[in-house]
């Protein structure tokens, strides 16, 4: 793959980033904690690689995403911060994926902090997102360094560079389409271009990045066993996976047959248990299986296409259940207030204000 093959060796060849790069370098060598954060592609990783490269460090790589508790960071990042150079020479520890950090056990941020300020090594944390209530601690003890999402120019010279490397030639259109197209992500556009390198066409890309509608996903969802058409129209789905979900639990029993329908939910239930998992313990990438589970997954249970039009709707649980609420609102109120009064557990009042109609 292009990505890795012309992965950046020097800091002159992460673009875009200047004023990010020079203020790295001068925290690294001061071995102040930096915390680096921005979107998917814009250089983060690269940077610090290229800069251990540059300095002669060696660099030490953690993904912080794979250690779900306070035993395990103090075990593996811990020790990490305290051994000695395997070559003799300066160490640069880079934490990687930091968001997905195990949130279940509070004490994860807190020893990470702990192994920051102790450490004599240069540390630098990434993330996408470090806004969250959770790195409140963490931010305080580190320099922070926003990546900025990379310029149309900035993502077309990379291309250019690559291609002036490979010794090959691209029109300068594609490569402008190419660059728009990826939205200021370095790596979805490199990887664009090795599609394009590889006999590919514009059209692949647009049918690739193009939105999908709902309802368009679950025909293909529900109509076909074509994997590789199931996986490309879902991963385009414009779409939150909790709305998806509904869609798929309301309507699998109107386009299956038995046991279709019980190998579906299986496939839905063993979703919702990853999507459990990455709401409680921030495991993003538990997203993948989730992913699979309610699209090929669900694709695949059916023993045969059911031909009849499907007329698709939502999930009217969650409507049943907040009407309900509203519903039994009065007489919660009503409840609390005898409770309150009579000295009686909410249980027993609302079981005894079927008696007290009449005031």
């Amino acid at each position: 793959m292009l990505t890795d093959k012309h992965k950046p060796k020097k800091l002159e060849d992460i673009k875009g980033q200047d004023l990010q790069i020079k203020q790295l370098k001068k925290l690294v060598l001061e071995k102040k904690p930096v915390l680096i954060y921005g979107e998917v592609g814009v250089g983060k990783t690269a940077s610090v690689h290229a800069l251990a490269n540059e300095l002669d460090f060696e660099l030490l790589e953690i993904n912080a995403s794979d250690y779900r508790n306070k035993e395990e960071i103090e075990g593996i990042i811990g020790n990490s911060s305290k051994q000695l150079s395997l070559f003799n020479k300066p160490k640069l520890i880079l934490i990687d994926e930091i968001d997905g950090i195990n949130a279940k056990d509070r004490g994860c941020i807190q020893a990470l902090i702990k192994i920051i300020k102790e450490s004599s090594y240069s540390i630098v944390i990434i993330a996408n997102d470090i806004w969250d209530q959770k790195f409140n601690d963490l931010r305080k003890v580190c320099n922070l360094i926003e990546f900025e999402k990379l310029k149309y120019l900035d993502i077309n010279e990379i291309l250019k560079e690559i291609l002036n490397k490979e010794n090959k030639k691209v029109e300068n259109m594609i490569l402008k389409e190419i660059s728009l197209l990826s939205e200021g992500d370095a790596r979805a556009a490199i990887n664009d271009l090795n599609v394009i390198l590889n006999k590919g066409t514009l059209k692949d890309l647009y049918n690739r990045e193009r939105k999908q509608k709902l309802a368009n996903v679950l025909k293909f969802i529900f109509k076909s066993k074509e994997l590789k058409l199931i996986l490309d129209n879902f991963n385009g789905l414009d779409e939150n996976l909790d709305e998806v979900f509904l869609w798929l639990e309301e309507n699998i029993p109107l386009e299956y047959d038995n046991p279709s329908i019980n190998n579906a939910y299986n496939n839905l239930s063993k979703a919702d248990v990853f999507r459990g998992r990455i709401r409680n313990w921030q495991y993003y990438r538990f997203l993948v299986y989730q992913s699979l589970l309610m699209s090929a997954g669900v694709a695949l249970s059916k023993e045969k296409k059911n031909n009849n039009f499907i007329g698709y709707k939502r999930n009217s649980r969650i409507l049943k259940v907040w009407l309900s609420k509203r519903k039994n609102a009065g007489i919660i109120e009503k409840a609390e207030f005898v409770r309150e009064n009579c000295n009686m557990s909410l249980k027993k009042s609302r079981n005894e204000l079927n008696y007290m109609r009449f005031i």
